[in-house]
């Protein structure tokens, strides 16, 4: 589950997104772009979708506001058939992906799901390092929660995947055990195959149809 920020200066544009994305997020909305911004600030959420009208372009402010201030989070722009001619402008700025609207829940999930991949992709990568671990890690038994996942997989490229991973930080040194699974199915299409616990617990164990390289396969096989 994401935490999404939505703004949309349409109430009922708002509450119809709201009701689309609520279901599997959590989902907090405004209804203009200063208060988008505060509430970006306050919150810290994990996506970002934001209306977007040609007579109002005031998403683009947004996105520049985001690259000024080195903030990563991706946005998800929504607009009717005329804001078409802002996507060239708003791509060049940083949008994972321009919708139309009103647009079908499974478009909506679909592109929520791989903006949030993207960012964590482009977060591994550029950090350099393994992904911060999760609370269930820092306080649970690792042991027993990779025994759970493994039990739980629905994924078929992650059966008996799920293993414990350390790093080895110096002489005599190793970093806490984490929960990872190297997925051959993301490696065979060109997804970084390694994914670690809060990814197998909600997506490979929960809605393989959230990860691209699952989708890919289907598409491919005709399932």
């Amino acid at each position: 589950m994401a935490r999404i920020l939505l703004i949309h200066s349409d109430g009922n544009a708002r509450k119809f997104l709201e009701a689309r994305a609520g279901g599997r997020h959590q989902v907090h909305s405004v209804g203009d772009m200063a208060r988008g911004i505060r509430a970006l600030e306050g919150m810290g959420p994990d996506l970002l979708i934001a209306g977007i009208d040609h007579h109002k372009p005031e998403a683009l402010d947004l996105l520049r506001y985001l690259r000024r201030n080195g903030r990563k989070v991706p946005v998800l722009l929504v607009g009717p058939a005329g804001a078409g001619v802002l996507q060239p402008a708003a791509m060049k700025l940083g949008a994972a992906a321009f919708l139309e609207y009103p647009v079908e829940q499974l478009t909506l999930e679909q592109a929520i799901s791989d903006a949030l991949e993207q960012a964590r992709d482009r977060e591994r990568s550029s950090a350099g390092r393994l992904p911060r671990l999760a609370s269930e890690e820092e306080t649970g038994n690792v042991s027993q929660l990779q025994e759970r996942l493994n039990e739980r997989m629905e994924c078929f490229a992650g059966k008996n995947q799920v293993y414990l991973q350390a790093l080895i930080l110096g002489p005599g040194q190793k970093s806490k055990p984490r929960v990872a699974l190297k997925c051959p199915l993301r490696k065979q299409y060109g997804y970084p195959p390694d994914v670690y616990y809060e990814y197998i617990r909600d997506v490979c164990c929960g809605r393989p149809s959230e990860c691209p390289a699952f989708r890919t396969f289907q598409k491919r096989s005709g399932g």
